[in-house]
């Protein structure tokens, strides 16, 4: 019997055995690297997705800040105006009550009091204006507007001039009492060390041009800049076709000094001393004894007699405020009442800030939507403002008031005499104040007119600086090809350049939409 031993079988591969063997296995594995898979694609989209969110959280939050910081710099500019208004209305009536006690010291035979009273009024000028300065300046402040370093270094500028150009040359500068520029340079460094928030912007320097010269006239880059053919039509046509290179300009004109130095130059008056009879006699005594009597300035009357005495009287040098711009361009739709028809103390009030954007410089995409500012706080963007987010805001403000006559209210300056007639400040579109084209606070525009103009006049565009928006303008009208698309347009168009019925102005509407 033959004996049976086992028999053994080749091992098999373990490969072969670990596929054979585990299919399950192998689903389970290729599923939970797809689910592996999704979830790191989850991860990617919810960090995206929070990117996203942040951003978007961001820039919310900068719109917001912009849209409040152009509110607040806003309430900044208009409080500012009136305050400066209303303390031109107080001084404009002071000065007036010491006409009238002038005609109550002559009435009483007084020459000392008479004047010691001449010598008020003069102060007064000044004093009341400066006055009005400080208190826009705590106004803005009061509205969360903060010091702008670069208006208080200005301010500071010229308070230094006064104190060393005026004051030193007194025959050009006639000082209108004595010891007059020492204390005027003082007022302005003294306003200067407290912080200046809000500029005086219609401030016009006793050194200050007209703006008779293209150059000199901010109009001119702004027709540039928004191809305002029409412009060149209106103002100067031959310039437009027949200019060559910078030396076709005339000489820049020299400054000359104020021949009125009896007015501050900020926020003036615009009042005029003369020594003389009083313009209207007897009727000038009339009605001073009626605002003697209803102010209770005096129980005295005033003499009929005084009205033949010379002696230095405080009158305006004022015009009509229509009279501020041509045939239908008055910047106001509205006509204006008889009573209120006046110019010649105004403010306007610039105030600057800088938004404290969160959103970074990665994107800038996004911040054309948070930023808007202008050469000249109008409706134009300048690239210098623009990059740097300033809001910028300006507001004019005017004292009212008039004088009863037969029970009729006239104009304050009706007597040619500064009397008591101001009752109320009001704000007034920019465009409507006088000097508000000065810009005497837009300080990128004092550098272009005070450095960059002479030096291009000598040398032409090499003497541009790239960043200076107003360069840049002019950089512009040197092209060639500008000018004729300018000279092209009007051909075209057949010379047709007619009233907007848009806007209350001939050229189409104004500077400024306020």
């Amino acid at each position: 019997m033959t004996s049976s031993s086992p028999v053994h079988h080749p091992a098999a591969p373990a490969a072969t055995a670990a596929s054979a063997a585990s299919p399950q296995s192998l689903r389970a594995s290729v599923a939970g690297g797809c689910v592996a898979l999704r979830a790191g694609q989850t991860m990617i989209f919810m960090i995206m997705a929070l990117f996203i969110l942040a951003v978007v959280i961001v820039w919310i939050f900068d719109v917001h800040t912009v849209l409040h910081l152009k509110a607040r710099t806003q309430n900044a500019g208009d409080a500012a105006a009136l305050a400066a208004a209303r303390w031109q209305g107080i001084s404009l009536n002071l000065i007036g009550d010491l006409n009238i006690l002038q005609a109550l010291a002559l009435s009483r035979g007084d020459t000392n009091a008479s004047e010691q009273i001449k010598n008020v009024q003069a102060r007064l000028c000044f004093v009341g204006p400066l006055v009005g300065l400080l208190a826009s300046q705590q106004a803005a402040k009061n509205n969360r507007a903060y010091v702008n370093p670069d208006y208080t270094a200005n301010l500071l500028a010229h308070a230094d001039l006064v104190l060393s150009y005026y004051a030193a040359d007194t025959n050009r500068f006639r000082e209108p009492y004595s010891g007059a520029w020492p204390e005027y340079g003082g007022m302005l460094a003294n306003i200067a060390a407290q912080g200046v928030a809000a500029g005086p912007d219609n401030t016009w320097y006793f050194t200050d041009s007209t703006d008779s010269h293209w150059l000199l006239s901010r109009n001119f880059y702004e027709a540039v800049a928004g191809l305002d053919w029409c412009w060149f039509y209106w103002h100067g046509l031959t310039t437009l076709q027949s200019y060559s290179d910078y030396q076709y300009w005339l000489d820049l004109p020299t400054a000359q000094p104020s021949p009125n130095t009896y007015n501050c130059e900020v926020f003036g008056l615009g009042l005029l001393p003369f020594t003389d009879v009083l313009p209207y006699g007897t009727n000038d005594v009339e009605h001073m004894n009626r605002l003697r009597s209803d102010r209770g300035i005096s129980t005295d009357t005033i003499s009929n007699e005084v009205a033949g005495m010379v002696c230095t009287w405080y009158g305006y040098a004022w015009s009509a405020w229509t009279a501020l711009a041509p045939t239908n361009d008055f910047p106001m739709i509205s006509d204006v009442k008889p009573e209120y028809d006046y110019t010649g103390a105004d403010v306007v009030i610039r105030v600057e800030a800088q938004p404290d954007s969160r959103m970074p410089t990665a994107f800038p995409a996004l911040q054309p939507f948070l930023i808007k500012a202008s050469p000249s706080s109008g409706a134009r963007l300048t690239q210098a403002a623009a990059v740097a987010g300033a809001v910028t805001w300006t507001a004019a403000g005017k004292p009212f008031g008039y004088l009863a006559v037969d029970g009729s209210p006239v104009r304050p300056d009706a007597y040619n005499l500064v009397l008591p007639a101001f009752h109320n400040v009001c704000l007034i579109p920019v465009d409507t104040a006088t000097g508000s084209n000065a810009g005497a606070y837009d300080l990128a525009w004092r550098r272009h007119t005070q450095d960059h103009l002479p030096t291009y006049m000598l040398s032409g565009l090499a003497g541009l600086e790239a960043d200076c928006w107003y360069c840049q303008q002019m950089q512009t009208w040197e092209d060639s090809a500008f000018r004729q698309q300018g000279i092209d347009w009007l051909s075209d168009t057949n010379h047709t350049c007619t009233p907007s019925e848009g806007g209350p102005g001939q050229h189409g509407g104004t500077r400024r939409g306020h």
